[in-house]
């Protein structure tokens, strides 16, 4: 009889065990739901304009009935995660929710009771994205006298060359920060690297040097000695260089922050083709604007002496821009405040992945970018120049932004040159891929999930 009452607690204490474990599996997987469902919520009501902001506690979306969840919202704007809806200064948000089961477990399983998940996702806002390195010379360059380009804001190489080679030569060229070169490395002067080079081809390095380290397929002088004060290493294996992006003029992929299309304006009478020697800016104090001046014969034109006050951003269309015989042209901030200026020759062939400059038919005569004594960019203006074309830049040139070049280009002669990245409409550089425009705030691709418990 005790054997028997021994034997029925056992067998009783077993089923009550396994309820509890299966109903506490039961409540865990519940939970783990309410926690996504948080999670989707969230996600979703990002991107209604206003939405996070109009929950019953703004940057909390919670739900009391099955499933029940509790997901706070928090962002990133470059000083660290906060709590509440993202503003337009935000890169990223992270979504925490806490998941509720709709029956609890029993007899003590009460693990699965709550689960919290995370989720991290890139922050997209209306308006052109900086993308980029300083100096994207797709066919290769020269650099040469006296040149002095700061690439040191680069978080790697600050000047790129996809299919061509650079050569540095003449005197006294410093290039502070890394390059990368799908080609060879020519220094025939007393050219300074302070950074890495990582170079497809031959290294000859002459009377330069490379501060730290040194990747090429073949060097010399072999071994290198002193003109690399790091490691070289013998290899023609180097990081990827990203492709042509191509940009064309397409006035629908130029958004502002507010999500409202650049005004458009079309020049194309002499005057009208004309830089001012003034103020430059949309219609509306502030408002962006794209001048469209591909059908200015020869580009854009300006007197000796002019100054360009912008009064706004400014994307400036043309086929060429050739400024070699204008002496001390300055684009400037008609105030304290920071403006963007783009200088577009349009690629018209956009599906090849190589650039293509048109220099016939003479309907579009593209031609280069060519700047020539005295030529600025002065601070706090920045600039993008995109060029299917040549970069032809002589004569004591001085630069802030970036140049994204498509043939073989120059900086030669006393040119100053500091990287301020700045990026196009319609395209990420960083990649050479397109993007589409966005008229809202957005959540964008997950960059991490991970269950908290």
């Amino acid at each position: 009889m005790a054997v028997g009452l021994i034997l029925m607690s056992l067998i009783m204490t077993s089923i009550v065990g396994a309820y509890g474990s299966s109903s506490g599996t039961r409540a865990g997987v519940q939970s783990q739901a309410s926690a996504d469902a948080g999670i989707a919520a969230a996600y979703t009501g990002l991107f209604t304009a206003g939405n996070c902001a109009a929950q019953s506690t703004p940057g909390t979306y919670s739900s009391g009935s099955a499933p029940a969840y509790a997901a706070l919202v928090q962002y990133d704007a470059g000083s660290g995660w906060i709590g509440g809806c993202p503003t337009a200064t935000a890169t990223r948000v992270k979504i925490v929710s806490t998941g509720l089961a709709q029956a609890n477990g029993v007899n003590g399983a009460s693990s699965g009771n709550s689960s919290k998940v995370e989720a991290v996702f890139a922050y997209l806002t209306p308006g052109v994205d900086a993308s980029g390195v300083g100096m994207y010379l797709y066919g290769g360059g020269t650099v040469e006298s006296n040149s002095t380009l700061d690439l040191s804001e680069a978080s790697g190489a600050g000047l790129m060359i996809k299919n061509g080679s650079l050569d540095c030569s003449k005197n006294n060229t410093v290039i502070n920060g890394s390059v990368l070169i799908n080609g060879n490395l020519t220094f025939t002067g007393n050219c300074t690297v302070n950074g890495s080079a990582w170079v497809a081809g031959a290294a000859t390095l002459g009377s330069g040097s490379v501060r730290d380290n040194l990747t090429a397929a073949r060097v010399s002088p072999n071994p290198p000695g002193s003109h690399v004060g790091g490691t070289y290493t013998q290899s023609a294996v180097v990081p990827a260089v990203p492709g042509w992006a191509e940009i064309g003029y397409t006035p629908a992929n130029w958004i502002d922050a507010a999500g409202i299309p650049y005004e458009v304006r079309t020049v194309t009478t002499a005057a009208a083709c004309k830089l001012p020697d003034g103020s430059l800016g949309g219609t509306i104090a502030g408002k962006p604007v794209i001048i469209n001046a591909l059908g200015c014969p020869g580009g854009p034109t300006a007197s000796n002496n002019t100054t360009v006050r912008l009064t706004s951003d400014v994307v400036i269309f043309a086929q060429s821009f050739d400024f070699s015989s204008v002496n001390q042209l300055k684009f400037d901030s008609s105030s304290s405040a920071a403006h963007r200026v783009w200088f577009v020759t349009p690629d018209y062939v956009g599906t090849d992945g190589l650039p293509t400059c048109r220099r016939s038919p003479a309907i579009e005569n593209q031609g280069n970018f060519a700047v020539k004594n005295g030529f600025t960019i002065d601070d706090p203006i920045s600039a993008m120049l995109y060029t299917p074309c040549a970069f032809d830049g002589n004569n004591g040139f001085e630069w802030r932004g970036q140049v994204y070049s498509g043939q073989y280009s120059s900086v030669k002669n006393n040119p100053v040159f500091t990287f301020v990245q700045v990026g196009i409409a319609g395209s990420d550089l960083d990649i050479g891929a397109a993007t589409p425009p966005i008229t809202r705030a957005q959540p964008g691709a997950v960059v991490s999930r991970r269950d908290l418990g």
